[in-house]
């Protein structure tokens, strides 16, 4: 390396993900910021990724390949930010790629507003569909943490997801993601965002998140994806404690989990026991959601549905997922 130390570290991990490696790792040596350094993580993966990894890094000489057995996603994460050595860190997941601007928008946006933490827009993008023409920046600005928290529990311009957003180093070493646990940035960004300054936001999208026809939408449902109950009730709490403005949006994101939980039941053949949990967990503060201005329509609808009943509650998602389809 030419430095000791660069402005960002991208960290990717990687498993099982070879037929959408290479245009991930291209979208990132197109990046037009060039101040940065790439940290590959091969998390055991049985395919040919760790190859794809060593090849790539033999030719572009900011890339470290780290391999190790397979621990899952939260623990490549933080194995890797020992290593990194930017002042900044982005996370990127292996099956989605990036614009050339990536990097260039969201370090731009970091030093526009003095944020610790930065993010942009993304596509929403099915695999089976050519890529979207991402669109333009309709607008920018610095929010509060606890702005930044009511904005990404309801998705308003961005969410909880650990990629697409740039953090101060420090923030992240501070916050290790949860080994063993799914939905660990639910579990893991709004600490985050609780100890920065402020987050920047941006509007243009800079991110391509593909939805996989073989994603855990279309596995079958287990108990660990429970998990993501867990995350948004921890979330509630800490937010009733230190941010109480936020309180209805971190009802809305623990409803909003149960809803997303029962489309993953009816998409994988989970059981009507299975429902009825969720449904139980949706009920807490349903009421409170379906009054809530800032509620989606189509959340609404689904909660309507999911009290109906099991049969009501499959046929209204199914053509809630159809529509989704057609419209992304």
């Amino acid at each position: 390396m030419a430095s000791d130390s660069v402005k960002v570290s991208i960290i990717v991990p990687v498993y099982k993900v070879e037929k959408y490696l290479e245009r991930c790792l291209g979208s990132i040596s197109a990046q037009t910021f060039r101040d940065f350094e790439l940290l590959l993580v091969d998390d055991g993966s049985p395919d040919r990724c760790g190859e794809i990894c060593e090849a790539f890094a033999k030719t572009n000489d900011y890339t470290t390949v780290i391999h190790q057995a397979n621990q899952g996603l939260s623990a490549a994460r933080n194995n890797a930010v020992p290593h990194a050595r930017g002042q900044y860190i982005t996370f990127i997941d292996s099956d989605d790629f990036v614009t050339p601007d990536y990097l260039e928008y969201l370090v731009g946006l970091a030093e526009k507003y003095k944020a610790d933490v930065s993010v942009g827009g993304r596509v929403y993008q099915y695999d089976d569909k050519e890529p979207a023409e991402p669109k333009a920046e309709r607008s920018s600005g610095f929010l509060s943490p606890e702005e930044a928290l009511i904005r990404m529990n309801y998705g308003i311009d961005f969410s909880v997801y650990a990629w697409g957003k740039l953090y101060r180093r420090e923030l992240v070493e501070k916050y290790p993601y949860p080994v063993g646990r799914l939905y660990e940035d639910l579990a893991t960004t709004y600490k985050i965002v609780s100890d920065a300054n402020g987050v920047a936001y941006g509007t243009r999208q800079i991110y391509y998140w593909i939805q996989r026809s073989d994603s855990i939408m279309h596995s079958g449902f287990n108990e660990r994806q429970l998990d993501g109950l867990l995350s948004a009730e921890e979330q509630l709490h800490f937010i009733e404690e230190h941010f109480p403005n936020a309180v209805p949006a971190a009802k809305y994101r623990l409803t909003a989990k149960a809803i997303e939980l029962a489309e993953i039941c009816f998409s994988s053949g989970g059981s009507k026991a299975v429902f009825r949990k969720l449904r139980d967990s949706m009920n807490r503060y349903a009421s409170e959601v379906m009054k809530d201005p800032k509620a989606k329509r189509s959340m609404k609808i689904r909660i309507l549905a999911m009290k109906m009943g099991y049969l009501p509650s499959k046929a209204v998602f199914s053509a809630h997922r159809k529509a989704k389809k057609r419209k992304y």
